[in-house]
C-alpha cells in the first residue's frame, strides 16, 4: 500500500486520546464536552475537526467551552461509548454506523441491503430527510452535530464470488447485527457469527474467509492481505454521526442563565474573535495547507462571522452550525479516502467482480424481504415508504 493511505491509519495500534484540560480561576465558568470515537487521530474522519473545527470551537468562545475527544477507541468501542454517555462519564459520540444505530435505532433503515446505489443518492436522501433525522436524535435525548460516511460495506473474499452459488460456499463471518444476519438468511448464506474484535484473526486463521465491511476496516485491519475479490455491487450503506447529549448542552445553558455575567463574558470573547475574523491569516495561523481543507474553512469561517451570540442557547446553536458547515468537505474526504483504498487494493491485485445479471432477482428479492421483516420494529414502516418515495423520485429524474 502506498504511503498516502498508511497516513490516515499511523498509530491505529495505540491508544491514543486527546485530552485538553481546562485550568480556570476559581469561579470562573468554563465547561469541557467530553466525546469518544473509535477513530484514530490520524484518519480521514477525523483529520478536519482535528486540524480546523475543534481549534476554531476553543478560539470563538475563549476557551470557556472546550472539546475534550478521546480517540482510537480508548473508550472502547461505540456500545461502551454509548454506555459511558448514559453514565455521564462522556458527553457525545463520533460515531461508526453501530454506534448511530445505537444511539437512535431507528436509522438502521439507513443500512438495509441494496437499499442505495450510490453516494449521490446518500446524498440526496440524507439532504431531504434531515430534519426528520434531527427530530429522531432529538427525541432520544441528543442533538445532532453532523453525519458523514461510514461508507458502503463491500462483500471481501479470499475465493471468486462468481456465482450466489459461490457465494453460499464461502466461510462467511457476521458481525453487522440483525439487518446483515438476515440478510444473509435469505440468500441461503450460513455465516459464522464472529464478534468484531476477534474478525482479523478468524480471517487470518482460515476460520473464514469472507465477509462484509468498509473498505477503511479492511485497511486499518491489514484484513485486505487475506482476500482477493470484492464483489460488486456494495451490499449495505453505514453512516457516522457526531452527536451531544441534551442533557449536557442544558447544563451550559442553565449555568449561563444562572450567571449571566459570565454570559456576558462569553459574548465579548465571542464578538472580539469573530470581528476580527480573517479567513485566509486564520488558517494559515493552524497551520492548514490542504486547499479541500482550506475552502472548507473559508465557508465555515463566512458563516460564523454572521452569527450573533445574543442568548445563552445560542452557544450551542452556533457550535453544531460550525460543524454542519463542514460536512461537505469532511465526506468528500472520506470518499477520496475510500476511493485510495480501492486503488491500493487493486494495485496488490485484488479483483473487482460484477454479480451476475442471472443472480441479481434473488439479491433484490432477498434485499426486499428484509426491508420488510424489520418494516415496524426495527424502524417505522413511515421512514421507510418515505426514503422509497424519495429514491424512486431521484432515480426517475436522473434516467430522463
Amino acid at each position: 500500500m502506498n504511503k498516502t493511505l498508511y497516513k490516515y491509519y499511523f498509530g491505529i495500534s495505540l491508544t491514543l486520546a486527546l485530552i485538553f484540560p481546562a485550568s480556570r480561576a476559581a469561579g470562573e465558568f468554563s465547561h469541557t464536552i467530553k466525546f469518544g470515537t473509535m477513530a484514530p487521530s490520524q484518519s480521514a474522519w477525523t483529520e478536519l475537526p482535528l486540524q480546523l473545527l475543534i481549534p476554531l470551537v476553543h478560539d470563538m468562545y475563549g476557551e470557556q467551552i472546550r472539546l475534550s475527544v478521546y480517540y482510537g477507541g480508548t473508550m472502547g468501542d461505540d456500545n461502551d461509548i454509548i454506555r459511558k454517555i448514559r453514565l455521564g462519564q462522556l458527553h457525545g459520540c463520533c460515531c461508526t454506523n453501530q454506534g448511530t444505530i445505537k444511539a437512535v435505532p431507528e436509522l438502521s433503515v439507513l443500512t438495509l441491503p441494496l437499499l442505495f446505489h450510490s453516494y449521490a443518492e446518500v446524498d440526496h436522501v440524507l439532504g431531504r430527510l434531515r430534519p426528520k433525522i434531527e427530530t429522531l436524535f432529538d427525541k432520544r435525548g441528543y442533538y445532532l452535530l453532523f453525519i458523514v460516511d461510514t461508507g458502503f460495506l463491500h462483500f471481501f473474499c479470499e475465493e471468486n464470488p462468481e456465482t450466489l452459488e459461490a457465494i453460499r460456499k464461502q466461510r462467511v463471518f457476521s458481525w453487522f447485527g440483525e439487518i446483515q444476519l438476515e440478510t444473509f438468511t435469505q440468500l441461503g448464506i450460513h455465516p459464522i457469527p464472529v464478534s468484531i474484535t476477534e474478525l482479523p484473526s478468524s480471517i487470518s486463521s482460515g476460520i473464514t474467509n469472507a465477509g462484509v465491511g468498509p473498505t477503511s476496516w479492511l485497511l486499518a485491519t491489514q484484513m485486505y492481505s487475506y482476500v482477493n475479490y470484492v464483489l460488486d455491487p456494495p451490499f449495505f450503506y453505514g453512516p457516522s454521526t457526531g452527536f451531544i447529549e441534551k442533557k449536557q448542552v442544558d447544563e451550559i445553558r442553565t449555568l449561563l442563565e444562572k450567571r449571566p455575567d459570565e454570559f456576558q463574558r462569553l459574548q465579548r470573547l465571542f464578538t472580539e474573535f469573530t470581528e476580527n475574523l480573517q479567513a485566509e491569516s486564520y488558517l494559515d495561523s493552524l497551520g492548514i495547507k490542504d486547499e479541500k481543507f482550506r475552502e472548507a474553512g473559508k465557508e465555515v469561517i463566512g458563516w460564523l462571522t454572521q452569527q450573533k451570540l445574543t442568548r445563552p442557547e445560542d452557544a450551542h446553536t452556533i457550535l453544531i452550525g460550525v460543524f454542519r458547515r463542514a460536512e461537505k468537505a469532511w465526506i468528500s474526504t472520506i470518499r477520496g479516502f475510500e476511493q485510495e483504498c480501492f486503488e491500493g487494493f487493486y494495485r496488490r491485485g485484488m479483483k473487482k467482480v460484477p454479480l451476475r445479471e442471472e443472480d441479481r432477482a434473488q439479491f433484490q428479492k432477498a434485499a426486499e424481504a428484509v426491508w420488510e421483516k424489520f418494516s415496524g420494529s426495527l424502524y417505522p414502516e413511515w421512514l421507510l415508504k418515505n426514503i422509497l418515495a424519495i429514491l424512486a423520485e431521484y432515480r426517475q429524474s436522473s434516467s430522463e
